[in-house]
């Protein structure tokens, strides 16, 4: 066994302790369930292997032993505590509740862990960029998304997001002159993103990685039987988000009718965290059913025979799109639902703009097992390549500035 200071194996990854990342975020990331946390334990992953990671919540920890030794799990808060007053006077909608407590002990934290990087998770935990710009050489801003563009792009969905989006572009331009780098999804959001900055800062593109990947892809499993009911639709995503609350409806009672119509077996399942009220009601439609925080979503996917993402308005790089493609399932979508992933149209995704002509491209899909074939397949090897964890660590040592590193 190794000591220490011992040196790695001949052939083994340099995971010597040449630079500690700390990632901070408002939800912890371990076990990961939403996008966020699965992207922030993928990145987490991925800087494991340059040296120490620590991955820490201002909200407390849920649980669970992490995998991967040089990967630490801490939280700024506990179950149970008492409240104390929160950073700053005045906050925007945009931003999180910090307390001051959370923020000694992420001082703490910070002096005892000793980190080369210190990454924030989006513009909502804007109170700590000040305090913690002087206690790291390299402060990084993780967007998600660039939020003032999604907010204008859901105004319509939800009254209560458009008050949210009081003050998000000015945050944003505050934010960018806080820190040393940026990191977004796509080369979508960095071109919205280098038009919103005022500071010439590096902006990297670090998308989201293909969720329980592993080391690699395995082999493409056979399409499901179609002999009990076909097509079964799935859609997955967290059922309170507003885009995805509309996307569900839609799906139920316009969609899944059309092409129920072609095809009367089809049935449409809802899979996702916490759905509101409106979603669980449509789990009473012919052929809807809805699965309530799903522990696996694996499941799902390994049953169906192609989801359908019909968002009107969305940010990032979607991981519903890229976990359904990992699994090789068929995605039909708007535009906008596969919109920074640079996928070709009609070989790995199928995009139309309505509801109806979504209907009719997958009834389309279905009636075609030999085109439905090309696309899984085809999907498949794109999502592996372009999203697999090769490409998230060669992404996240090109945003930590370790251009010359390998791993």
């Amino acid at each position: 066994m190794n000591g220490p200071g011992a040196r790695p194996a001949v052939g083994s990854p340099d995971r010597t302790a040449r630079k500690r990342t700390l990632i901070v975020s408002h939800d912890p990331s371990f076990p990961p369930a939403s996008g966020s946390d699965l992207r922030n334990y993928r990145n987490a992953e991925a800087a494991a292997g340059f040296g120490p990671v620590c991955l820490v919540s201002v909200r407390p920890k849920t649980g669970g032993n992490v995998p991967d030794p040089l990967i630490r799990v801490e939280a700024l808060s506990a179950e149970g505590e008492p409240r104390t007053a929160s950073i700053g006077w005045w906050r925007s909608r945009a931003e999180n509740r910090i307390p001051r407590s959370a923020l000694t002990r992420l001082e703490t934290l910070i002096g005892e862990f000793r980190p080369d990087t210190i990454v924030i998770e989006s513009i909502s935990l804007f109170k700590l960029m000040r305090p913690l710009r002087p206690l790291a050489e390299q402060l990084i801003l993780d967007m998600h998304n660039v939020e003032s563009d999604l907010a204008g792009q859901i105004r319509h969905l939800s009254a209560k997001r458009t008050a949210a989006a009081f003050g998000v572009r000015f945050l944003e331009r505050k934010a960018l002159s806080l820190v040393d780098r940026v990191w977004v999804c796509s080369n979508l959001d960095r071109q919205k993103l280098m038009t919103l900055s005022r500071h010439k800062i590096p902006i990297d593109v670090v998308p989201n990685g293909i969720p329980q990947a592993g080391n690699g892809p395995g082999r493409l499993l056979a399409e499901p039987s179609t002999g009990n009911g076909f097509p079964v639709i799935v859609f997955i995503g967290h059922l309170a988000y507003p885009p995805n609350v509309d996307a569900a409806q839609r799906l139920a009672s316009v969609i899944l009718p059309r092409i129920r119509n072609a095809l009367p077996d089809a049935r449409l399942v809802l899979g996702g965290r916490t759905p509101r009220s409106e979603v669980r009601a449509l789990a009473g439609l012919p052929g809807v059913e809805l699965i309530e925080d799903p522990a696996d979503v694996a499941p799902l996917l390994s049953s169906a025979h192609l989801t359908i993402v019909p968002l009107t308005a969305g940010g990032g790089t979607r991981i519903k799109i890229l976990e359904a493609m990992a699994a090789g399932v068929p995605v039909v979508a708007t535009p906008i639902a596969a919109e920074g992933l640079d996928l070709v149209e009609n070989e790995e995704v199928l995009l139309s703009h309505s509801d109806e002509t979504l209907a009719e491209t997958a009834i389309e899909l279905c009636l075609d097992p030999e085109r439905r074939a090309r696309q899984r397949l085809r999907a498949y090897q794109a999502v592996w390549a372009r999203f697999g964890p090769q490409a998230i660590r060669d992404a996240v040592r090109n945003g930590l500035g370790l251009n010359g590193a390998t791993v």
